[in-house]
C-alpha cells in the first residue's frame, strides 16, 4: 500500500510538471506575440502592399461568409467541418485573447480588412478560418460563376504563389512547429476533404 501512494504521488507530481512545463512553453509564444509588432493582414502579406490598396480601395471586393461557398462547393465546405482551421477561434476563446488583433489576424476570416471580421458579436459567420481565410473576399468568385466565368479570388489555385504566401502568413515557425513541409501541406488541401489521402 506503501509503494502504491508513493507511485500515485510521483505520477501526479509528473503529471503537474509536465503541464507546467506545456503551459509556460504557450505563455512563452504568447508573450513573445504580444511584445512583437502588429502582424501584416495575411492577404496584404500575400499580394503585397501595392496590389492589395488598389483591389481593396477599388470597394469590388468583399467579404460573403462560407455559407455561400457551399451552395457550389459542398464537399470542400463539408471536408473543411472536419479540420483545425474551422475551430480556430477555440483556441482564442479558452486563452482569453478572442478579442487581441494580433491573434484575430490569423484565428478568424479577413480580420483588419473592410468587411472581414470584427468581432464574435458582430461577425459571428466570418469567425474562424473559412474558405475565404485563404483566397480573399469572395464575392467576385461568385458573380463570375454566374456569368458562367472562372477564378475571381485575390488568392485563388489560379495564384498558387500568392495562395502559398497566404498559407505562410500564419503558419510560422513561432505558431506551427510541425509545419515544415509546404508543398505536402498544400497538396493535401487541393482535396474536399484535407485528411484524406492526397490525389496524384
Amino acid at each position: 500500500m506503501k509503494y502504491i501512494n508513493l507511485f500515485v504521488k510521483t505520477t501526479i507530481l509528473l503529471i503537474f510538471m509536465l503541464q507546467t512545463v506545456c503551459f509556460s512553453a504557450e505563455d512563452y509564444r504568447i508573450k513573445e506575440e504580444l511584445a512583437s509588432s502588429q502582424p501584416k493582414i495575411p492577404l496584404k502579406n500575400a499580394m503585397g502592399d501595392e496590389a492589395y490598396n488598389k483591389a481593396m480601395n477599388s470597394g469590388e471586393y468583399y467579404y460573403v461568409g462560407n455559407t455561400k461557398c457551399r451552395l457550389c462547393h459542398r464537399k470542400f465546405f463539408l471536408g473543411r467541418k472536419k479540420d483545425p482551421h474551422d475551430f480556430a477561434m477555440e483556441s482564442l476563446i479558452a486563452s482569453g485573447h478572442e478579442e487581441n488583433p494580433r491573434c484575430l489576424t490569423c484565428h478568424s476570416t479577413g480580420h483588419g480588412v473592410k468587411s472581414g471580421f470584427t468581432s464574435i458579436k458582430k461577425t459571428p459567420r466570418l469567425s474562424n478560418v473559412q474558405c475565404e481565410g485563404c483566397h480573399g473576399p469572395g464575392n467576385v468568385h461568385i458573380r463570375l460563376i454566374k456569368e458562367k466565368k472562372r477564378w475571381g479570388f485575390l488568392t485563388g489555385t489560379d495564384k498558387p504563389k500568392r495562395l502559398k504566401k497566404m498559407c505562410q502568413s500564419c503558419h510560422t515557425k513561432r505558431w506551427d512547429r510541425s509545419y515544415h513541409d509546404l508543398k505536402k501541406a498544400y497538396d493535401k488541401y487541393r482535396n474536399a476533404d484535407p485528411n484524406s489521402k492526397v490525389k496524384k
